[in-house]
């Protein structure tokens, strides 16, 4: 008896949650085929230039990049990608397509990223030639001046394979 009663209150539980999954799940696929668009900005390898990348955006239909006084456009391609290189904006920088407005980011944001990421790979670089021979040679050095954050990544990272490895 005790056993009846339980598969009679959970039986309609079970079934009205298969049912929902489904809706929402129809529902989020519906939501997934609308553009939502987003940006990006990251340094350019010239100096007071940066590279603005958008994505979901209306394939076909042109987006404005602004950033201060500077405004750049591109049209967006079939998978609703669209971006500018070289651009020189102040402040925050906005993509804008019909009425759908987005902040990508600001200049001192994408500064510090870079800055983020120089260090970082400097870091990686210098462990890992530190580590191969216990040396700290300091970084390898190319045609173009490292960037400052570079450096300063790889001499922290060879002095840690140093500390921990020799």
């Amino acid at each position: 008896m005790n056993r009846r009663i339980r598969l009679a209150v959970m039986t309609p539980l079970i079934v009205s949650s298969l049912a929902l999954g489904s809706v929402s799940l129809l529902s989020s696929s519906a939501h997934a085929a609308t553009p939502s668009l987003t940006c990006s900005v990251k340094k350019s390898g010239t100096t007071g230039k940066f590279d603005v990348n958008v994505s979901g955006a209306q394939p076909g239909v042109r987006v404005t990049i602004k950033g201060g006084n500077s405004t750049a456009s591109s049209l967006a391609d079939d998978s609703g990608k669209a971006s500018t290189a070289g651009f020189i904006p102040v402040g925050a920088v906005t993509a804008q397509q019909k009425n759908t407005k987005v902040t990508c980011g600001t200049v001192k944001q994408a500064e510090q990223k870079d800055a983020q990421a120089q260090f970082s790979t400097g870091f990686r670089k210098g462990f890992a030639d530190s580590k191969a021979d216990c040396k700290k040679e300091g970084p390898p050095q190319g045609i173009a001046p490292l960037d400052a954050n570079f450096v300063k990544g790889y001499n922290a990272g060879a002095q840690a394979a140093i500390d921990k490895f020799c």
